[in-house]
């Protein structure tokens, strides 16, 4: 159910950053999107026998989806599957057993995220990280929330970004219908709608 309100939310923001770029309602709707998607990743790293194979998949779906991402919304971004890995990469480096490899080597993810500007940048790649380690803490709506307004000051996102926080309160209610997706559906979906998207925008000039 995560997955697929997660998938909605994204779609609809997608249409309307697209096509309906006044109408913010469709934006504010898809605030929910990346967050969700961001408990994904650390429920994710939980459960997966093989993070190497859940590292390739998102590799693969981030490269995939890539060109027709940076012809879509027209920047020089890496779309939101590089985030969503480099904050999986950070969980194996941070949960390392060696000491000694955890800050340097989440300051280099860091580094990275930043230089090749990925989507929501340090802040998405955060979001990944409290999501896990506060999985279990009623207060994390609270810390989302100072993440969000971090991200908004420092990353100069749109105001309306704090309305991602609305995910934080639908968790515990939409993990209790929570269910795994079909794997070619859950990894399909990012660059079928994104291509599909790209094409109706050039059909229609």
């Amino acid at each position: 159910m995560i997955k697929i309100i997660a998938m909605a939310a994204m779609l609809i923001d997608h249409i309307g950053a697209v096509f309906f770029p006044g109408m913010l309602w469709l934006r504010i709707i898809g605030r929910i999107s990346f967050p969700l998607f961001a408990w994904g990743i650390a429920a994710g790293y939980i459960r997966t026998s093989n993070w190497k194979r859940y590292a390739a998949r998102l590799l693969a779906t981030g490269l995939v989806t890539q060109v027709p991402y940076s012809l879509l919304f027209q920047n020089d971004n890496l779309n939101i599957c590089f985030t969503l890995l480099a904050g999986l990469l950070s969980l194996r480096v941070l949960e390392a057993k060696d000491n000694w490899i955890r800050l340097p080597g989440l300051a280099g993810i860091m580094l990275a995220v930043h230089i090749l500007k990925f989507e929501y940048g340090i802040y998405g790649l955060l979001t990944i990280l409290v999501f896990y380690y506060c999985r279990n803490n009623s207060r994390l709506p609270l810390y989302q929330g100072i993440l969000t307004l971090g991200g908004i000051i420092i990353y100069r996102l749109h105001i309306i970004q704090i309305f991602s926080v609305i995910s934080s309160f639908l968790l515990p209610r939409l993990q209790m219908y929570d269910f795994r997706l079909n794997r070619a559906l859950k990894y399909g979906f990012y660059p079928i709608h994104i291509l599909l998207l790209l094409i109706i925008k050039i059909s229609i000039g």
